[in-house]
């Protein structure tokens, strides 16, 4: 395999076939947003896990027209401050609306350096803090969609618990799947599939 490196600053062009893709600096800005959000501050360049279900599905928009759906994974559940030093963090360190909005514009102004046209493209635009989230699904706590911790000690096969074994239950003929299970969080549906081919 054969690689190029970019010139520094060029942009990289988003395909509007790409599913899903991770837009970030590389390792080191994965490593520096994660750690900025460890201490609950709005990391200055999140990753940007961008998703286009339109590609895969037309339907889900009118026609000629498409869903970005984005996610920061590194949000901080309490805000304490901002690594870009652009955001005023609230005093009881709570996600308002101008925090969630300013750090939105953020997101889309890294968005607009690799999607062509994305001013003009643009139809509307809809954020969800972390305090939103778990407002709109009380399973998400702290507004974390990933199920808990990714720790090792609480992943892989350790994952809901050290007991559970094949996403069986104490409750005989109940099973446990989702992203608080084996393999864990952002495998597509990973868990139900692996029960159903367990049962079948």
């Amino acid at each position: 395999m054969r690689s190029r490196a970019r010139p520094a600053g060029a942009a990289i062009r988003i395909s509007p076939r790409s599913r899903f893709i991770h837009l970030t600096s590389g390792l080191d800005g994965v490593s520096r947003a994660t750690n900025e959000a460890e201490r609950g501050l709005l990391p200055a360049e999140p990753t940007i896990c961008v998703g286009q279900p339109t590609a895969l599905d037309p339907s889900r928009a009118p026609p000629g027209a498409a869903i970005l759906w984005l996610q920061m994974p590194e949000a901080p559940r309490f805000v304490k401050g901002d690594a870009a030093q652009e955001i005023e963090a609230p005093a009881d360190g709570g996600w308002t609306e101008a925090v969630r909005e300013s750090y939105a514009d953020r997101i889309e102004r890294r968005l607009a350096a690799h999607v062509e046209n994305w001013d003009a493209i643009k139809l509307a635009r809809r954020a969800y803090s972390p305090k939103d989230l778990e407002a709109m699904n009380i399973n998400l706590v702290g507004g974390d969609p990933y199920g808990g911790a990714c720790a090792l000690d609480q992943f892989f096969l350790w994952r809901p618990f050290k007991s559970s074994v094949n996403h069986r239950t104490f409750v005989p003929n109940v099973y446990h799947i989702g992203a608080s299970t084996h393999p864990g969080p952002g495998l597509g549906g990973v868990s139900g599939f692996l029960l159903a081919s367990s049962l079948s």
